[in-house]
């Protein structure tokens, strides 16, 4: 009886480990929203800050039950502060994974790439191998059909090590196991998204956020606050006369915190349309690129033209895609640190395709 109770416990254990190991092997299928929504339930810095924001109101609880005016005063305080930053931890982390989603798809068009110019220079080997057993290609031609190969295997490489470490930065994100297995759907976003904001609207939302702005606006209220105390008949002079001088300050300091605003919303805003202009011209090149290929393919095939311009037009084309694929990266993150910047946050999610 003991050895098939034994048997038993193995048996589950076996079975459980099974059920363990499929599980692990399961790809998860998400969204941007459903990617948010498991950072949210599991990131461990957004734990903590749960953590702080349900200290704050069990202590505003606490307050409420002992009726203490000074003491309710404090806790609601600290309660309105808490909730303050914990939607801002919240749109934080919410921001944040969808822009390492957006990273995670280019690095996956990066390795696509990557992988598309491996197999052209492979198959330029395999002809020109084909060409050399004819005699019709010195051995020159193949050590340069081999280098390229040689060096676009390595950028596949290194691509798809790039790409592993994304995975794992997503899923540190989101709060998963690292070797966890996600699949991103919404494949949209890795097409053009144009920006149709105009600069003005830009800086007036922007206005309404900034921090440095909101600081000196509650700066120059405190300096207007003590002016108007200063203007009592009982007050001396000397105090009015600092009171009003503190309110200048407040003002020029306001002033100054808009104009900054205002470059730094300039500069993002017309930086973006350099990325939007160089994005349309490196897809220009690289259709441009194409074409030239497939015309010194045909040259090639003709016996016109060594291996050495097809070499340089593939190896040419595959830097091209690369680079757009890079610049595309580059100009979503832009586009998206100014939207949550005007606080923008649900164009997040609209797609349009090129």
């Amino acid at each position: 009886m003991q050895r098939y109770v034994t048997f038993l416990l193995l048996a589950a254990l076996v079975f459980g480990l099974n059920l363990a190991a499929q599980a692990a092997e399961e790809v998860l299928q998400l969204t941007v929203q459903e990617a948010a929504d498991i950072a949210l339930e599991r990131n461990l810095s957004y734990q903590i800050a749960t953590l702080d924001w349900e200290s704050a109101k069990a202590k505003l609880e606490r307050a409420q039950i002992v009726g203490d005016e000074d003491m309710l005063r404090e806790a609601e305080k600290a309660w309105a502060q808490a909730e303050k930053a914990y939607a801002e931890k919240t749109q934080e982390l919410k921001d944040k994974v969808r822009t390492k989603y957006q990273e995670l798809l280019e690095s996956e068009a990066m390795m696509e790439n990557a992988r598309l110019a491996k197999e052209r220079a492979q198959d330029q080997l395999a002809m020109d191998e084909n060409k050399y057993k004819a005699g019709l290609l010195s051995s020159l031609d193949i050590e340069r059909s081999q280098n390229s190969l040689f060096d676009a295997q390595h950028s596949y490489e290194r691509a798809a090590i790039d790409l592993e470490t994304r995975r794992m930065e997503f899923n540190e994100l989101l709060g998963l196991p690292l070797q966890a297995k996600v699949e991103l759907t919404e494949r949209l976003l890795l097409s053009f998204t144009p920006f149709t904001w105009d600069l003005d609207t830009c800086y007036e939302l922007a206005l309404q956020l900034d921090s440095g702005v909101a600081e000196a606006r509650e700066a120059l209220a405190k300096a207007q606050e003590a002016v108007r105390a200063a203007e009592s008949p009982f007050t001396p002079k000397a105090e009015l006369e600092e009171a009003l001088t503190n309110q200048e300050k407040a003002q020029i300091m306001l002033a100054q915190a808009e104009q900054a605003l205002y470059f730094r919303i300039r500069g993002d805003y017309y930086a973006i349309q350099d990325q939007t202009h160089a994005l349309e011209m490196a897809k220009r090149r690289i259709e441009l690129e194409r074409k030239s290929l497939e015309a010194e393919k045909s040259r090639y095939a003709a016996g016109v033209v060594s291996n050495a311009q097809v070499v340089s037009k593939q190896e040419e084309l595959a830097r091209l895609e690369q680079d757009y694929s890079t610049r595309l990266l580059q100009y979503s993150l832009a586009r998206v640190k100014l939207l949550q910047t005007i606080g923008q946050h649900e164009e997040l999610g609209d797609h349009h395709e090129d």
